[in-house]
């Protein structure tokens, strides 16, 4: 009978282990061993590297001596970038300025190792870099020239110096080079936007959108996204690569100021507004604790924690270090939880920009600047609606610190919420104008005609479908405008003129099918006076803004589709529903009146069958009223309602 013999694995080395116990958290071992191996072989570049990232690792004082570990590790060898890396980890954990020198100079030395090794790059574009930085960093990614991603992000840089004439031919070089990646067009129609070569810069624009579901640097988003809303925002994380085309397409035909213009000067006027904040406002203190944590900024006062602060105080320049005081010691105290939790960070890090950067992109110039000192300032901005105040101050850090926004009178908390969550052009929409709108099957029955009736302006309006493209365009003055597109929701965009002044909407509309075959009834018209039943006539007596005189007939219009013929006829039951919003008391809303207007039709064959009504004047009280159109296909024993219609009786 054979023997079994059962053999232990070797034990593993101790750098092995040491690695080992690291991984899985096991830091006072993993420290043992590590320390071990470090006085055996205290020249041994690897060694010094993983006792540096064990105390790394260690709670916040580790981390000084892990910068001097990793430091003798880096000048031991001069060609791994990984104790270099690392370095740079213990400056971003550090934060503050003397972790952010720390971080620059480990991230720098990683990159001019390996450009490409790990996260470098990334996280070396999180640090504050003015144009000396920026130029240190070029001349370090000169040297790996020839490696695309170093190529494009030194280009990049380039395009931030303004150095155009210089990147535009390393740029080019990659787009021939690499033509289904979209970064290097991006960057270039960034450079020819920002010199106000738009029409150069918007074709190179729409050629890299086209290549969007290759961008994996996301590259085209990082440009944009400083002027998102958070629903853009949401959207973008789940719409995967095959949807960032569509989604940046519609984010800009949404911002279009002017659709009559041949190019939607809205993007130029972003790029250039982004270069103009950086160049003013850049983050200075990025490794600022105010930025990593919510609990900081609550103690501050920050806009995320609405607390306000004395405009004398911050005048004589003391407010800031007093409150960044009782921060110090609210954290030391264990009350303001960890500095450093996940998912605190503010978007002042995502743009580097500090809060009047982010302020000046979205909104451009403020109407009215007022400087107090070197450490606060107050803009306005007038709209239609009144003006919007914001000031800010000096907070993030002791005595000094990044500009951020500090509520200081009433109103201003609500309006820096909407300042930093809204965007808008510089051509201002001065003029405000109404609209309704109706939709009807096409004559084919493939498509749905959408009629729109603003009030007395020149007007213009385009459908955008959800891949961004335009779907239907008319222009018309003092006459309904017609689009005519496949059912399916779409972005509306209309502008109205009227003496010198212009106004815009801009929303989404859905457009219901209409087929031959299924009950539907159309969207419901209504006019006033002695008007004929038919679509034509009543598109044309359309009343502006449904206001309606009460003291003339009031004509109400539909088209029924799809209703079942038997014996050459159509048999169906029609039912108004006239809705009227009741005064109400205290304020309090009063219950509302209904007034039903029932009939039993049979009519010859028709599809669509049109359905009319004239109500004499002083059947309906004067009022609001919400007016909806049932119908009851008789032979087949199907319903269908119309869309609801708002109109007023005056």
């Amino acid at each position: 009978m054979a023997l079994l013999t059962l053999q232990q694995a070797p034990p593993a080395a101790p750098p092995a282990l040491a690695e080992s116990l690291l991984l899985a958290g096991k830091l006072q071992p993993a420290l043992r061993l590590a320390e071990q191996q470090a006085r055996a072989h205290p020249d041994d570049p690897h060694a010094l590297t993983l006792l540096g990232r064990i105390r790394l690792a260690w709670p916040a004082f580790g981390r000084y001596q892990a910068d001097t570990l990793l430091t003798r590790a880096a000048a031991l060898d001069t060609a791994d970038p990984e104790p270099c890396y690392y370095l740079g980890l213990v400056g971003l954990k550090l934060a503050g300025d003397d972790g952010e020198a720390i971080a620059r100079r480990g991230l720098g030395c990683a990159i001019a190792r390996n450009p490409d090794y790990r996260d470098a790059w990334a996280l070396w574009t999180t640090l504050y870099r003015d144009a000396g930085d920026r130029s240190e960093m070029v001349d370090i990614l000169t040297r790996h020239g020839g490696s695309p991603s170093a190529d494009l992000w030194r280009a990049g840089l380039m395009v931030e110096l303004r150095r155009y004439d210089e990147a535009a031919p390393i740029l080019e070089s990659l787009a021939r080079a690499r033509p289904d990646d979209p970064a290097p067009r991006a960057w270039l129609a960034r450079a020819l936007y920002e010199q106000g070569r738009d029409s150069e810069a918007s074709a190179m624009y729409d050629q890299a959108l086209a290549h969007a579901c290759a961008d994996t640097g996301e590259v085209l988003w990082h440009q944009v996204r400083s002027i998102a809303t958070p629903g853009e925002r949401s959207a973008y994380a789940v719409a995967g690569a095959t949807g960032r085309e569509a989604l940046l397409r519609v984010f800009w035909a949404s911002r279009n100021p002017d659709l009559a213009a041949p190019l939607n000067a809205r993007v130029g006027e972003h790029f250039r507004r982004l270069a103009k904040a950086h160049r003013l406002f850049a983050l200075l203190h990025p490794q600022s604790r105010y930025h990593h944590s919510r609990a900081r900024r609550t103690v501050l006062g920050g806009l995320g924690a609405p607390s306000g602060i004395d405009l004398e105080a911050i005048r004589a320049g003391i407010a800031g270090q007093r409150q960044a005081r009782v921060a110090d010691q609210a954290v030391a105290a264990g009350v303001a939880g960890r500095l450093d939790a996940p998912g605190e960070e503010t978007e002042n890090l995502e743009d580097g920009l500090d809060d009047r950067g982010r302020v000046l992109v979205r909104q451009g110039e403020p109407d009215e600047r007022s400087v107090w000192s070197g450490d606060a300032e107050t803009w306005r901005y007038a709209r239609p609606e009144g003006e919007l105040q914001v000031t800010f101050a000096r907070r993030t850090a002791d005595g000094g610190g990044d500009e951020v926004v500090t509520p200081v009178v009433a109103g201003e908390y609500a309006a820096a919420q909407y300042l930093l969550s809204t965007d808008r052009p510089s051509l201002a929409a001065t003029l405000r104008f109404s609209f309704w709108p109706a939709a009807f099957r096409s004559d084919t029955g493939h498509a749905t005609e959408l009629v729109l009736f603003p009030d007395q302006v020149r007007a213009i309006a385009a459908l955008f479908d959800s891949t961004g493209r335009e779907a239907a365009r008319d222009s018309a003055t003092d006459r309904p405008l017609r689009l005519l597109a496949p059912a399916g929701r779409y972005l509306l965009a209309l502008d109205a003129d009227r003496d010198g002044r212009s106004g815009r909407f801009r929303g989404t509309i859905p457009l219901p099918a209409y087929g031959w075959d299924s009950l539907a009834v159309s969207s419901l018209l209504v006019s006033s006076g002695d008007v004929a039943p038919q679509r034509p006539a009543l598109e044309a007596a359309a009343p502006p803004a449904l206001r309606l005189p009460a003291d003339r007939p009031l004509r109400v219009y539909a088209e029924v589709y799809g209703l079942t013929a038997a014996g050459g006829a159509v048999r169906y039951d029609a039912v108004y529903r006239f809705e009227r919003a009741g005064g109400g008391f205290l304020g309090l809303r009063a219950r509302s009146h209904v007034t039903t207007i029932a009939f039993n039709r049979e009519r010859a064959e028709a599809n669509p069958a049109i359905e009319t009504l004239v109500i004499d004047p002083g059947r309906l009280p004067r009022g609001h009223y919400r007016l909806t159109l049932e119908t009851h296909d008789t032979v087949r024993g199907t319903r269908a309602a119309s869309a609801a219609l708002e109109f007023d009786l005056r």
